[in-house]
């Protein structure tokens, strides 16, 4: 009888030792996230940032470098009197192209923007001309509009006011650049003297 016991206890404990012990598997239980902020940042360069009016050399427009009265001056390259939306490069007429632009703007803004231009007063010597705001020049009043790559330049040129002006370019891209140019009629009276007057243009980028 306590051999049939020890026999038994015997399989017992050898049963215990070949039964595995079950243990759980463990999944993930967390799980990291990237968390991405980017600014809603606006910034531009703008080059040239100089223009001499009728400065361009070789356009048949003469003398260079100086301006007569009730003349309008395009800050395009092709010519200080050729109206953008010429046929150029055998592009569509009446449709500006970035050849046609004198300046060019270096968009590093995040976000769409609105461009504008602005033009003020002319001083310090003796072309001292006073935007319009109209666009149309006067005795001591010049008028001025603003163009862009791709408009319709008959339609779609803005009058560029001392402040104020509408949108030159509107829903301009993030990143994307953008070539420019102004159209400037100079007032009808006489100049007083030779000395030369200067004015401040400026370029922006606001928020659309």
């Amino acid at each position: 009888m306590k051999n049939l016991k020890r026999i038994a206890l015997a399989l017992t404990l050898a049963l215990l030792l070949t039964i595995p012990f079950a243990s759980p598997v463990m999944a993930a239980t967390s799980e990291g996230v990237t968390v991405t902020a980017t600014p809603a940042y606006v910034a531009m360069s703008n080059d040239p940032d100089t223009w001499t009016l009728n400065d361009i050399v070789g356009d048949g427009v003469s003398p260079k470098g100086t301006i007569a009265i009730d003349t309008i001056y395009y800050s395009n390259p092709y010519g200080d009197g050729t109206s953008p939306a010429t046929v150029q490069d055998g592009e569509e007429a009446d449709t500006v192209i970035a050849g046609e632009c004198l300046f060019t703007i270096t968009n590093t803004s995040t976000i769409t923007t609105d461009v504008f231009v602005v033009i003020g007063d002319f001083t310090g010597g003796s072309a001292n001309m006073t935007n319009s705001d109209d666009g149309s020049n006067g005795a001591t009043s010049y008028g001025a509009y603003s163009y862009c790559t791709g408009m319709t330049y008959s339609t779609g040129k803005v009058l560029c006011k001392a402040s104020g002006s509408a949108a030159t370019k509107e829903d301009l891209a993030p990143t994307t650049d953008l070539k420019w140019g102004l159209a400037l009629e100079t007032q009808t009276d006489a100049w007083a003297g030779g000395s030369a007057s200067t004015a401040t243009m400026t370029v922006s980028l606001v928020a659309a």
